[in-house]
């Protein structure tokens, strides 16, 4: 097997968590703001000010994807994104966005420019792109722009090279008689020629291989990722921490409902599975459930929030049960 397979092997089997895609698509909001925002505003003028509390509190908080002040023909407005990987249910997307709609012009005051970025290409498809109540001496007119990524012809971002652009690229249409393959393949070796810093290049490449996993299998990938610009990611890393995150919430909510030894014993194999992707159950749970001191099985959830390597932690759980 030569180099090449070896890479990409590794690369396929690493496992990333579901909020991967909303992860990646919010970055280049934050690092890139100016490039985000001449996409979704095209020709209009603006001068970026800075981010804004996506918080919108009521008696729930209600969190905005992306909610953005801008300087335009000399007044301040607010841009708002939301990302959707797929289509809103309950409520769906139209419900949801006048109501976000609402609360932040009830907070902030503002004109809005509001839009609403889909990434799968079959999702968006029936969203009308706002609502019209038409009752006399009760009209209401809420309008947001629809954009989704199959839909626009990449090659022109491929050109600008912008980066903040570059991971929604392979998303995009392909030129004419080009394989979404080949398509990705580009998207990727413009990304590796662009003018920015080793950190800078690594990041943007993880959430183009992150986002093109919409369109196509990783294993199907002609081009991925080496082992290096992986462990040299701080997006990557913040994927992998937020799904850890997450595993812990789980877990943790999971023990508060039983409340017994059994809940932690459940809030532990959950931690520990999100922790070193596999399923740690049938492996932990017939060694957890000897130890009757639900102390030191409370102290065991503590040591799986920083234990390095399971092998350390069975370890532990062993000489427990030893009497060590």
């Amino acid at each position: 097997m030569n180099q090449q397979d070896n890479t990409r092997t590794r690369s396929d089997n690493i496992t990333l968590p579901h909020q991967r895609f909303d992860i990646v698509a919010k970055d280049p909001f934050y690092n890139f703001p100016d490039d985000m925002l001449s996409f979704l505003m095209g020709d209009k003028e603006f001068e970026y000010v800075e981010h804004v509390d996506t918080n919108l509190t009521t008696v729930q908080v209600r969190n905005m994807d992306i909610l953005i002040k801008v300087r335009h023909d000399e007044k301040p407005v607010l841009v708002h994104c939301e990302i959707q990987t797929d289509d809103s249910v309950n409520p769906n997307m139209v419900q949801r966005n006048v109501g976000y709609l609402g609360r932040c012009f009830e907070r902030y005051g503002l004109p809005i420019y509001s839009y609403v970025l889909y990434l799968r290409s079959t999702a968006g498809v029936r969203d009308s792109g706002g609502y019209i109540q038409d009752v006399p001496g009760h009209r209401i007119i809420v309008e947001y722009q629809v954009v989704r990524l199959n839909e626009i012809d990449g090659e022109t971002f491929l050109q600008n090279r912008q980066p903040g652009m570059m991971p929604f690229t392979p998303l995009m249409k392909p030129p004419v008689g080009m394989s979404s393959i080949e398509w990705t393949t580009q998207c990727v070796d413009v990304t590796r020629r662009l003018p920015v810093d080793t950190s800078t290049r690594n990041n943007l490449l993880v959430e183009l291989w992150v986002m093109s996993g919409l369109r196509h299998e990783r294993q199907d990938l002609l081009q991925t990722l080496s082992e290096g610009i992986v462990n040299n990611s701080t997006v990557y890393e913040m994927i992998i921490e937020r799904g850890m995150e997450r595993g812990m919430e789980q877990g943790i909510e999971q023990g508060r409902k039983q409340g017994t030894k059994d809940g932690i014993i459940e809030s532990i194999t959950v931690l520990l599975d999100k922790r070193f992707e596999m399923n740690t159950t049938p492996i932990l749970t017939p060694l957890l459930e000897t130890i009757d001191d639900l102390q030191q099985v409370k102290q065991l959830f503590q040591e799986a929030l920083e234990v390095d390597h399971l092998e350390d932690f069975i370890r532990s759980v062993q000489n427990i049960q030893n009497g060590a």
